[in-house]
């Protein structure tokens, strides 16, 4: 399984990855989550609660010394309005930033597909995510190719991606704005986030079409919409980015 390849990683200190699904999703587990989010980002709790319990499972990176949780990424899968079709959904993605450029979120992204591909082998399946800057950039910059949310739909399949963000959002209370495609979310940038990255960081291509998309996004409280298939060009693209991060040396991350 995959996610025995942290085992392999030179990082330290080093980590585990553990699966928690919905029916173990306790108010003292989702406490421990949410003080790690809150954190990183202002988040109000009961908000935090009704995303995390409209999720089917949670990766949650634990260190292997302590315990101590260092990151989370929530996911759910279901069908979608096209024949053989279904989206994969990422939800709140929190890494502390000790932790970070490890290439876990990307691990866990794989082991979620792998897992959905067992179950549906025959299917054609679709990355929905509602992103911050900072997850957009982690995420995009892996892909071959990846297109922003439409709110005005075009095709059949932009119509049925359409539906799937739409309830989404509904699932998290979130609020579209039908004419720029944003989704509030009501989590804001602090000073101090924003701080955590030098300049250069939004001078990145990803960043740089998150704010043509976004030019808000440091105050508005609003996220970018994306999606991807998981096809070959993805999947190796994928795949190469998550080894290249998970098993690079320690002094390289920079």
């Amino acid at each position: 399984m995959l996610p025995h390849l942290l085992r392999l990683s030179r990082h330290t200190p080093p980590v585990r990855m553990e699966t928690v699904h919905r029916e173990a999703f306790s108010p003292d587990f989702l406490r421990e989550l949410h003080a790690l989010a809150n954190g990183l980002m202002a988040e109000d709790e009961e908000h935090f609660r009704v995303h995390a319990l409209s999720n089917d499972l949670v990766h949650v990176f634990r260190r292997r010394d302590t315990g101590a949780v260092v990151g989370f990424q929530f996911w759910k899968a279901g069908p979608i309005g096209m024949p053989r079709a279904r989206a994969i959904i990422g939800g709140k993605l929190r890494i502390q930033p000790a932790f970070r450029q490890r290439g876990l979120h990307l691990l866990s992204g794989l082991t979620f597909f792998l897992q959905e591909k067992r179950q549906h082998p025959l299917s054609r399946h679709y990355r929905l995510s509602i992103a911050s800057p900072f997850g957009f950039v982690s995420i995009t910059e892996a892909l071959a190719r990846y297109h922003p949310f439409q709110p005005r739909a075009r095709t059949h399949e932009e119509k049925a991606l359409r539906d799937a963000f739409l309830a989404l959002a509904r699932e998290s209370h979130f609020q579209v704005d039908e004419e720029s495609g944003l989704f509030f979310v009501g989590i804001f940038m602090t000073p101090e986030t924003l701080g955590r990255y030098p300049p250069a960081y939004f001078e990145r291509p990803s960043a740089r079409a998150y704010a043509e998309v976004n030019p808000g996004f440091r105050t508005n409280g609003s996220y970018v919409g994306f999606w991807f298939r998981f096809t070959p060009d993805n999947l190796a693209s994928l795949t190469r980015a998550t080894l290249r991060k998970l098993l690079r040396r320690q002094d390289s991350d920079g």
